[in-house]
This record gives structure tokens, sequence and C-alpha cells, in this order.
């Protein structure tokens, strides 16, 4: 019993921290994203600080691998109510170089809810991610 109950919570442990691929009819220029609440020495979110829920107050950020992209080339991310569909947060940037990362701190504001961040690169919606700000329970992400 004991087995299985640590094996169930490992399962859970490392679905939080696996790499989320965007997924596309079309070829995507954005090769990985991260949504998470801790970022590593480089300024992205690290694979071991993913998540799809956070308390509220909790630092949310956005990390998003770009690949082929013509030179500056604008990336925007948009976290939208799922609810009342209406736009909570948004922020744009200028991809620095091919291959390279961009991470958006979406912060620390947003009230209790569900939530979908919708990253468009150029003028098509390349990835979108949903999720959680919840009271805090104590439980971990």
């Amino acid at each position: 019993m004991a087995g299985t109950l640590l094996a169930g919570s490992s399962l859970c442990l490392f679905q939080s921290c696996v790499e989320a691929r965007a997924v596309s009819t079309k070829p995507s220029r954005i090769e990985q994203v991260r949504l998470g609440f801790g970022l590593d020495l480089e300024g992205k979110v690290s694979p071991g600080c993913t998540a799809s829920s956070f308390g509220v107050h909790d630092p949310i950020h956005l990390s998003l691998k770009i690949g082929e992209t013509p030179p500056g080339s604008l990336i925007r991310v948009s976290v939208r109510d799922t609810v009342t569909r209406r736009i909570a947060w948004s922020q744009e940037k200028t991809v620095p170089a091919v291959h390279s990362y961009v991470t958006f701190e979406i912060g620390r504001d947003l009230a209790e809810g569900r939530y979908r961040a919708e990253s468009i690169l150029g003028d098509e919606t390349a990835s979108t991610r949903d999720f959680l700000v919840h009271t805090w329970n104590g439980n971990t992400h």
C-alpha cells in the first residue's frame, strides 16, 4: 500500500516538472513553453518550478523558447479569464535572437480564477496554457 502511495506521489511530482511543448497544426516557432513560479539563473522558468496551479499572490512566470523567427519579431502574451473571456494581463516583447528564451513576469496580482495564457508570435496564436489561481491551502505546486 505504501509503495502504491509513493508511486502515485512520484507520478504527480513528475507531471509538474515535465516541460510542456506547444501543439499546433502549423509549424510552431515556439519550441518550448514553461509556466511556473520560479526562475533559474538564466531568467527562465526552471523545469523543477513548473506549475498549473498557483496560490493568490504567488509569482507567475511564462518562459518561451523561440525557434526560427525573422529579426525584430514581436511576441505577445495575454492572460485571459476563461469564464469572462476578459484579458486580465498582457505584455509584448521583441524576440532577441533565434533559439532564445523570452520570459514574461505575469506577476502576483491575479484574482482567484481560471486563466489561459495565450502566446501570439507575429500574427498567429502559437501556444496556450490554462492555469488556476486559488486561495492558498498549504499544498505544494
